[in-house]
């Protein structure tokens, strides 16, 4: 979701009680945005719709940030973009689209730790903030980290012991015993 901006003007509310109104729509703003976050993941949510609704609610966030900006209609153009929200939030699900699962594979490491490797970088989003004591990764991420090891001396070796044992498995890696090393037979 698009995120509102911190007024750059100083401005005073017509009345406290204006102002209170419209931190309270703030509020409601939030934890609706929050929970949608939570289920469908942090800026996901606008790329699963069409591009004239995606276009329509960042037209929605910009009106939404300009009252907040000058103080004036918070409440109106908060309840229309909540309405925008929901609106692509209907619009995801019937596009075929689902919220996320929190899926992951998991493996314990060396240190005592457990990584857990999620299918994109949503997921890893949700079960980063579901598990605080994990170590997670996106396969996209893990595919980024692994392709750099690859152009390393120790990932080339392990590539081509890997292609002459089929089913080979990594147990360990010891790379400066590795570099320009004669073979001792």
């Amino acid at each position: 979701m698009a995120r509102i901006r911190k007024p750059t003007k100083q401005h005073y509310a017509p009345s406290q009680a204006v102002m209170r109104r419209q931190q309270d729509a703030l509020h409601d703003y939030d934890r609706r945005v929050r929970a949608v976050e939570a289920e469908w993941g942090v800026d996901r949510l606008p790329w699963l719709v069409d591009e004239a609704l995606r276009g329509r609610f960042e037209a929605q966030m910009d009106l939404l940030n300009k009252a907040i900006d000058e103080m004036q209609d918070v409440e109106h153009q908060v309840s229309v973009t909540l309405r925008g929200v929901e609106a692509m939030v209907n619009a995801a699900k019937a596009a075929g689209h689902e919220p996320l699962t929190g899926e992951y594979w998991e493996v314990p490491m060396d240190d005592g730790k457990v990584m857990a490797i999620t299918r994109n970088g949503y997921e890893a989003g949700k079960v980063a903030a579901d598990n605080r004591d994990m170590v997670v990764y996106s396969i996209e991420e893990v595919a980024l980290i692994v392709g750099k090891w690859r152009k390393d001396k120790a990932g080339q070796i392990t590539d081509v012991a890997k292609a002459v044992f089929p089913g080979a498995a990594v147990e360990s890696i010891a790379t400066k015993d590795l570099i320009d090393d004669e073979i001792p037979f």
